[in-house]
């Protein structure tokens, strides 16, 4: 999906189901401190301790439509940021950016 191009990542994803069904107890406890830990220090910088959000898949077809609806919204946009990977599409592939260490 070319419309993906440029386009920073902000977000990390985690469906439910899967954490269920691949994490152990372990694992699951230390999700779960962690994203405690964020909340509460949003909480303490006074930002909302949770927030809610919409997420599209990018394989489903009316996925260029939500980026044409965030472009006419100020939402999308090329970003330079070099602790972020730019996503890049061939086809419907993904390509994966090369690091420094992957070059050596």
């Amino acid at each position: 999906m070319s419309e993906l191009a440029g386009i920073k990542v902000r977000f990390t994803v985690i469906k439910n189901e899967d954490a269920e069904n691949y994490l152990d107890d372990r694992d699951k406890s230390e999700l779960s401190r962690i994203l405690w830990k964020i909340q509460e220090l949003r909480h303490l910088n006074g930002k909302p301790a949770l927030n809610t959000y919409l997420v599209v898949n990018t394989d489903e077809t009316y996925a260029a439509d939500i980026v044409r609806i965030m472009q006419a919204n100020n939402h999308w946009g090329p970003v330079i940021d070099p602790n972020q990977a730019e996503l890049k599409y061939d086809g419907d592939m993904l390509i994966l950016p090369e690091t420094e260490e992957a070059i050596k």
